[in-house]
């Protein structure tokens, strides 16, 4: 189950039990975005690339339920290419405009934990994942430093050396090779002054490159059409001060 909420950025939603009913089938993160379907039916829904070319669906293997039993079928006409893993907690896809790449979009909680996966799919032969937020997870950082952050937790500088920021597909570029990436760091004290903040990140799929970075404001003004909730611009962040430590009295 999935109860998608971010404090700052998204409505209040009902929790989304993956696979369920009618409420289930609303995209979260992306308004171009199609759900998946885990209903695990045999009429369960299958999601055609723009060109109709290739075919997702999801597949559900009973002898792998102590994992996760959900499995991401491509299938490029009649013939299978793939079988993926789906991570959990993803819930809709995304695909390119050119139909040889999709995202997924995912959380695994109601504030944290939001992540996106890109695939290719090689010669309509193969899919291949590929890592695209490793430099914005850092870029964060550096626009954010936890350590710096008004109280900000004890906890700050593993933080720093493993962010793991809210990253969240919103669409793809005109020319099928970049996503768009709504960043955000988690809603949570823990983070101190810099809680909610938010940035956009044009990225280069093949290699992870960031294209153009935006800030909350332009990140409204410039991809509230792509998003399927109200994009909120979060106050500015605070630094400076320090928690206390409840056990010593004293600032870390």
């Amino acid at each position: 189950m999935l109860c998608a909420r971010s404090i700052a950025v998204l409505p209040l939603l009902s929790c989304i039990v993956l696979g369920g009913e009618a409420a289930a089938q609303q995209p979260i993160w992306s308004r171009a975005a199609s759900v998946l379907d885990m209903s695990c039916e045999p009429a369960a829904a299958k999601l055609l690339s723009p060109d109709r070319h290739i075919t997702i669906d999801v597949r559900c293997d009973i002898r792998n339920a102590a994992d996760s039993p959900y499995l991401l079928r491509v299938r490029v006409g009649k013939k299978q290419i793939a079988e993926l893993p789906i991570p959990e907690g993803a819930h809709e896809i995304v695909w390119s405009p050119d139909s040889r790449s999709f995202f997924l979009d995912g959380g695994e909680s109601a504030y944290a934990g939001f992540f996106v996966k890109v695939y290719t799919i090689e010669d309509q032969a193969a899919v291949r994942e590929h890592s695209v937020t490793s430099l914005a997870q850092r870029d964060m950082v550096d626009a954010f430093p936890p350590c710096k952050a008004a109280n900000h937790d004890k906890d700050c500088s593993r933080i720093e050396g493993n962010p793991e920021y809210n990253m969240s597909g919103l669409g793809w570029s005109a020319d099928s090779k970049a996503i768009f990436v709504f960043a955000e760091v988690p809603c949570s004290s823990s983070y101190g002054g810099i809680m909610c903040q938010v940035r956009g990140y044009e990225i280069d799929v093949a290699s992870g490159q960031i294209r153009q970075r935006l800030s909350a404001l332009q990140v409204k003004q410039q991809w509230q059409t792509m998003a399927a909730w109200n994009i909120s611009v979060p106050d500015s962040p605070e630094y400076g001060v320090l928690l206390e430590d409840s056990r010593t009295g004293k600032t870390q």
